[in-house]
């Protein structure tokens, strides 16, 4: 079995525009952390987008503004009807842009998807060694910082076609490689697929 770290592909691919800014519908999700000062704020559940740039929609529709998956309602009906899940979705407006000829009209229907599938994040098989680990919050930091090739423990999947690491890493994103087939058949745009590193006896 093959698992993918699945992400926007904004970085590689400049003719997509790119949300940079978030405009609450739903209430915030705010926290910080007395112990290590680690803070975050995020909405609960539906939000606008301030987009820039780029020269035409995606599919998958990078977060400048906070590592949330944003994904259009073609990805969202694909998904549907292949059975991949589970996960929430959350309705995502456009409602202003900024330094492209974009038309605010011409923007695809969008979600914010919170995944529900889990499993657990092997660091020292990915490469990475704790530095700090806050035991009231969960925030860490590895060497190095950036983990470049994720590996999972063994039989921590819980057999999701999209699954994360609740605790340690909610914002990033894994699936299978059925999902992958399912983007590349259907031409879903602005999606990137990182292969893990194998876990066997999964």
């Amino acid at each position: 079995m093959k698992y993918y770290n699945i992400t926007d592909n904004t970085c590689y691919e400049r003719k997509w525009t790119i949300a940079v800014s978030i405009h609450p519908r739903s209430r915030m999700i705010e926290w910080s952390c007395p112990d290590c000062g680690a803070a975050a704020s995020y909405p609960a559940g539906s939000f606008d987008v301030t987009i820039e740039g780029g020269e035409a929609y995606p599919d998958f529709l990078g977060c400048g503004a906070y590592p949330l998956m944003i994904v259009s309602g073609k990805v969202i009906a694909s998904w549907e009807q292949h059975g991949i899940g589970p996960f929430v979705k959350f309705p995502v407006g456009v409602a202003a842009a900024l330094e492209t000829k974009l038309s605010l009209k011409d923007a695809p229907q969008y979600f914010r998807v919170e995944i529900a599938g889990d499993a657990k994040v092997d660091i020292p098989g990915s490469g990475g060694d704790f530095t700090r680990f806050c035991t009231r919050c969960g925030t860490f930091m590895t060497e190095p910082m950036l983990i470049s090739k994720f590996a999972l423990y063994a039989k921590s999947w819980d057999g999701s076609h999209v699954f994360r690491d609740k605790r340690l890493f909610p914002r990033v994103i894994f699936c299978t490689e059925t999902v992958k087939r399912i983007s590349e058949s259907e031409r879903h745009t602005n999606s990137r697929f990182e292969e893990m590193i194998p876990t066997p006896d999964n």
